[in-house]
């Protein structure tokens, strides 16, 4: 498949230095803007105070890969002065602004950075001395290749309705026409101190970002999960995994590398696909649940075609239709108080294991059923014998219903 794909989109990356060698290294900067045409630079502002903070670099000719000088005062009064590139890796290796780089695409991602680093400034070095500040792990659906039976914006209607976990806020923007604060109609924008989630029709943000980009009709079915990862998140993560940098080196290699910065947050490990699925996994199932989706009347039978017990049958309908009332999960449990909020949070509990979505598809579409995007991915990437016997036993359920077995 072209654009179906997991992994990760764009990652930015630096080095911390001293005052010295940040200056050498901007000047290299300067050098190479004189030397080279198309090598542009625009200026960084403070966003408080609008001051020049840094500088930023961009080869016109070299897709992918931003470069930033930026130097800012932290909390105890002293300076940082650091260098930091942001990669879109797909960007570099095809112009491709849509699919998804995987662990396959970094060696070759690590050779052109390192190539262009050199023609810059002796001081930068190789990528793999770099520590990683930020990662969007992501994964893309295509709707047409995946044989889904609704439109982008049908699909983007149902992930609006989804979960906001705790801790996270749906961005809001002053709209001049209607003089209030609304969302974005084409993405589900969630932010929290660490973690920024946006789920959006792809094509409308290429429209919006690279409007001459020749490739970005390809995207018109393309549905982006993303999860951008701070500092904070992934160094958490990072802690997790071991650092083997200097595994197999003769001794006089030992030295030399010891003598250059061993990065806090190294790339190979956090780009891995053990972390993009990780993410990815983590949060999808809270915000968009495990289930497929299905109309309200079909979801409903679903459920008392089980037989549960009443209380249970009683708590999971309740459920289902008091997120259609409030046409979202997020808004539905912020109308209950107490107990009901955690009877609610089981009840989404117990639909994810019968894998019946709790957004309901509005009856006017047409359309009975829609499957869940994650899975849906994880259907096409893998053998059916890899299907947990407790997800295959719910999916059969629901075939059977469906087909008016049960």
């Amino acid at each position: 498949m072209d654009n179906t794909s997991m992994g990760f989109h764009t990652f930015s990356i630096s080095l911390k230095m001293n005052f010295d060698d940040y200056n050498d290294i901007h000047n290299d900067f300067l050098r190479y803007l004189n030397t080279n045409k198309y090598f542009k630079l625009t200026p960084i502002e403070n966003k408080n105070n609008k001051q020049i903070i840094g500088w930023r670099f961009v080869n016109e000719k070299i897709k992918g890969i931003t470069w930033q000088t930026a130097s800012h005062s932290t909390n105890q009064g002293y300076k940082v002065f650091r260098v930091t590139a942001v990669i879109n890796p797909k960007a570099i290796l095809e112009c491709n602004y849509i699919s998804a780089a995987q662990n396959v695409d970094i060696q070759r991602i690590e050779t052109i950075f390192n190539n262009e680093a050199r023609k810059i400034s002796p001081l930068l070095l190789e990528m793999k001395y770099w520590s990683v500040n930020r990662v969007d792990y992501c994964l893309n659906i295509d709707l047409r290749e995946m044989g889904m039976p609704c439109s982008p914006k049908q699909m983007i209607n149902l992930i609006k309705r989804g979960n906001i976990p705790s801790h996270f806020k749906e961005y809001e923007m002053y709209d001049y026409t209607s003089h209030r604060k609304v969302t974005n109609k084409n993405s589900f924008y969630l932010k929290s101190k660490s973690v920024v989630i946006n789920y959006y029709w792809k094509y409308k943000a290429i429209t919006e970002n690279h409007p001459y980009y020749d490739n970005r009709s390809s995207a018109f079915d393309v549905i982006r999960l993303e999860v951008q990862c701070k500092y904070s998140k992934l160094y958490a993560m990072s802690k997790k995994i071991p650092y083997t940098l200097l595994e197999n080196l003769t001794i006089q290699e030992l030295f030399e590398e010891l003598e250059k910065p061993t990065p806090t947050i190294p790339c190979g490990n956090i780009l891995s696909t053990f972390f993009s699925e990780r993410i990815i996994n983590k949060y999808t199932n809270k915000i968009l649940r495990k289930g497929d989706y299905f109309t309200f009347e079909t979801a409903s039978g679903i459920v008392t075609s089980y037989g549960f017990r009443r209380e249970k049958e009683d708590r999971l309908l309740y459920a289902l239709e008091i997120i259609n009332q409030k046409r979202s999960i997020a808004k539905a449990y912020a109308s209950l108080y107490g107990v009901d909020k955690d009877e609610f949070r089981k009840s989404l509990r117990d639909l994810d294991e019968i894998f019946v979505n709790p957004i309901t598809i509005p009856r006017k579409w047409g359309i009975r059923r829609i499957p869940n995007l994650l899975r849906a991915y994880y259907a096409n990437a893998y053998l059916d014998e890899l299907i947990p016997d407790e997800e295959n036993n719910a999916l059969k359920h629901i075939e059977n219903y469906l087909k008016g077995d049960i």
